[in-house]
């Protein structure tokens, strides 16, 4: 079936100059729908006040041409507003103050919209909104009444339902009697146009292509420089010289590392100030293990007293290894964010290098390690090839030396806790002899870490401050274990190294209560150990003190211990029983009992020192622990 059809349709009446275009409601929804998803809710206001401003002017110059008076005016706003759609009444009330040249001074009003048709499509389309809607509306309604009234007259809807109110109120004034109160509103109608916006926009967006230039360069110069093997300072230096932006770097204790842009007093002052900061704010600042992996901060802004801080955390092997900071005279002028990411990359970069330069010191450091162990087992033991493979550590194995033993006790740690600690235990040793710039050999042998140092022939090594050094170190880092320390005689001889160890065994093994114990200071029990008279010890022990040997026996085993500390303490009554805690008649049983089981006078001081001398003989030997 075909169907054709022709024919002409005109309205003689439209005035073409002045016509009303009908459109269903619908349409309206549509457009504001549309608005939303390309420009946003925020424009979208804007848009639609500005929309429904243009509509009231024009209603309002209608109303103008028709010689009517200021009352008959205000009443013809709200017929207008009624007559185009979008609300199917109003009632309203109102106030003007006029002077005698019937200019307005005052106008204050109010009043409700009936059938809102922005309300009912945005509860239609979106449900319920935490603000009023009616955007067309109050815009309306201010270019009307600023219109006949000559000045800024401004509406707010006050109650809406679109946001789950029972009708749509809205209250006018002018815009000085609005105060402050209507000061968020104000950008709405006063928005730039699109012209200016699409400006700023592409302003906007060339700050932001050159800002990603800027970070691209900046990322291309790091990468040259640390594909070039260069330094941590060479690149802080660099980057210094590129950003103009003084740069500090700690390490996790708040150790300066490397720093540019400032004096070393500035530098100094700044880590004191520092110091001062974690001290205060412990938490914000990784302890343990456990801390360490987990990410404190992004970044932090801090003034300190004389500078700001903008601090970024530097990760190694996912652990905190210390903080890279810029530094401003005030933290609240400087453009932070900008330099944000740019320090976040200078921090990349530091824990690249740093990675780097652990490892490399790391692998040095076993290599070092398994060679002072294979000295030790005599694995290695002609002196000319040990001295020829020690030039390969660095070290001149023809100058004295000593030998010291650190044992590092922490029963409640599981096994890989206690690996991941004594790693962590051992690098904290080599960074402390790097940083004393002490020539050494850190190693494991039967369970400890061995140390070996030596010494310039030009100067002598104080090899008790130094480990006293080591030790407080130690303890402050690692507060849950428990140190002590050994250390020989010096040496001369580098194939002698195993007399050197047994030395510091002996040390150890008689090390009780002063944590950091010498050889040397063992006296007579040093000497006799050191003379190899093993068995004769053995022999004159077992002579002397009996029974009291027999390990199998708890009893003579409290014994024994009972004599050592009346031994060591000199009979002084009040400190044995402070560290037996026993009573005294406790204590004179025990030492009746002692007495005729070894038939001696413990009260006589050359039976006292020989059974004192032989029990820490023992205790050095090994062959016995009290």
């Amino acid at each position: 079936m075909i169907i054709h059809t022709s024919g002409k349709s005109y309205n003689h009446d439209l005035d073409i100059h002045n016509r009303q275009i009908v459109t269903p409601e619908s349409a309206f929804g549509i457009l504001r729908k549309m608005l939303v998803s390309n420009i946003g809710q925020e424009r979208l206001k804007g848009f639609l006040i500005r929309f429904g401003w243009e509509m009231g002017v024009y209603d309002a110059e209608l109303a103008l041409k028709e010689k009517l008076t200021l009352e008959d005016l205000f009443k013809q706003g709200p017929v207008y507003h009624c007559m185009n759609g979008q609300i199917s009444g109003t009632e309203y009330e109102g106030c003007a103050e006029i002077d005698e040249h019937h200019q307005i001074i005052s106008l204050t009003g109010g009043g409700t919209w009936e059938n809102s048709y922005e309300a009912l499509d945005h509860l239609k389309r979106y449900g319920i909104s935490e603000h009023p809607v009616c955007y067309t509306l109050i815009g309306y309604a201010s270019g009307f009444m600023s219109t006949i009234s000559g000045q800024q007259v401004l509406a707010k809807e006050v109650a809406c339902i679109g946001k789950g109110d029972s009708k749509c109120c809205y209250v006018l004034k002018t815009q000085n009697e609005w105060d402050d109160e209507l000061k968020d509103e104000l950008p709405y109608y006063n928005e730039k146009p699109i012209v200016e916006e699409l400006q700023y926009t592409y302003e906007q967006l060339l700050e932001q292509k050159n800002t990603v230039t800027r970070l691209m360069e900046f990322q291309k110069v790091l990468t040259e420089e640390i594909a070039n093997g260069s330094n941590l300072q060479t690149i802080v230096d660099m980057v210094y010289n590129l950003i103009q932006i003084p740069i500090l770097i700690h390490d996790i204790d708040l150790r300066c590392i490397a720093y540019s842009g400032l004096s070393q007093e500035e530098c100094n002052r700044n880590q004191d100030e520092m110091n001062r900061y974690m001290k205060e704010n412990r938490a914000m600042f990784p302890q343990t293990r456990k801390e360490k992996h987990q990410l404190p901060f992004r970044k932090k802004t801090i003034q300190m007293d004389h500078q700001g801080h903008l601090i970024v955390p530097i990760l190694v092997e996912k652990e905190v290894f210390g903080y890279c900071s810029f530094l401003y005279n005030d933290i609240h002028t400087a453009n932070t964010e900008d330099d944000y990411l740019l320090l976040a990359r200078m921090a990349n970069a530091a824990s690249l290098i740093l990675l780097n330069e652990k490892t490399r010191f790391e692998s040095f450091a076993r290599m070092k390690g398994i060679f002072l162990e294979q000295v030790l087992n005599g694995t290695i033991s002609s002196k000319n090839e040990i001295i020829a493979k020690g030039r390969y550590t660095g070290l001149n194995l023809e100058l004295p030396y000593y030998l010291a033993i650190l044992e590092s006790k922490n029963i409640s740690l599981a096994m890989d806790e206690e690996f991941h600690f004594q790693e962590k235990i051992f690098e904290t040793i080599a960074q402390y002899f790097k940083r004393e710039a002490i020539n050494s050999l850190i190693g494991l042998y039967e369970g400890n870490i061995i140390l070996f140092i030596t010494r310039e022939d030009t100067e002598k090594v104080n090899i008790e401050s130094i480990m006293q050094g080591l030790y407080q170190e130690l303890n402050e880092k690692y507060p849950k274990f428990k140190f002590k320390l050994g250390i020989s005689n010096e040496g001369h001889k580098i194939e002698n190294l195993q007399q050197q160890y047994e030395e510091a065994s002996v040390a150890l093994r008689l090390n009780t209560e002063e944590k950091v114990v010498l050889f040397k200071s063992l006296g007579i029990v040093g000497l006799l150990i050191n003379s190899n008279n093993m068995s004769g010890i053995k022999m004159l022990a077992n002579q002397e003190l009996g029974p009291l040997l027999n390990e199998e026996d708890p009893k003579m085993g409290e014994l024994l211990k009972t004599l050592y500390i009346f031994l060591l303490n000199g009979g002084k009554l009040e400190q044995i029983l402070s560290d037996l805690s026993i009573s005294m008649s406790g204590l004179q049983y025990r030492i009746k009992k002692i007495e005729s089981i070894i038939d001696k006078n413990l009260r006589h001081p050359t039976d006292a020192y020989q059974l004192l001398l032989l029990i820490e003989s023992l205790i050095a030997l090994g062959e016995l622990r009290i």
